[in-house]
């Protein structure tokens, strides 16, 4: 996972995940407030949350390769760079618990939708979710991205004269 058509993989591929986990993210919010779009957009933010995850996962795996290949040239590894390292470790994880939580939760208001179950007010198992799904959105998006920002940042600081 070192090279896609002769160029570094990591840096085409960690779009993936900035676009995708971002946009699962607010759809995961908007769904949240507008519940009657779940019918619609859950499918399809769930699609998103897992095309993220696994590119989050393909962004780490040809991190790890560009880093060995820069320690093998010898290069010394900042500290914006390890941190990015260290952040790109965790954004698979993070990715992946956001795209589960995301699943249940539009899966289990496709399930109450399917079977029919009658809308108890008391239950709160519903609501329970949805703030469960929205913390993991935020935080989700907030890791990808911060992880992106010290990655561009550890690029840039090293291209300024």
């Amino acid at each position: 996972m070192d090279e896609l058509g002769g160029l570094p993989a990591h840096p085409l591929l960690v779009h993936l995940p900035v676009v995708m986990v971002v946009l699962a993210a607010i759809g995961v919010v908007l769904l949240s407030v507008r519940p009657p779009w779940m019918v619609k957009y859950g499918p399809l933010v769930v699609a998103f949350a897992f095309i993220g995850f696994v590119g989050a996962w393909l962004a780490a795996e040809s991190g790890e390769a560009l880093e060995g290949r820069l320690r093998d040239a010898g290069e010394t590894i900042s500290g914006p760079l390890r941190d990015h390292v260290e952040a790109g470790d965790r954004a698979p994880i993070i990715a992946g618990l956001f795209f589960v939580v995301t699943a249940l939760w539009i899966g289990q208001a496709w399930w109450r939708r399917r079977s029919g179950a009658p809308k108890n007010p008391a239950s709160r198992v519903p609501m329970i979710l949805t703030g469960i799904a929205v913390v993991a959105a935020i935080g989700a998006g907030a890791a990808i991205v911060t992880t992106g920002h010290s990655g561009a940042q550890s690029v840039w600081e090293q291209s300024v004269p």
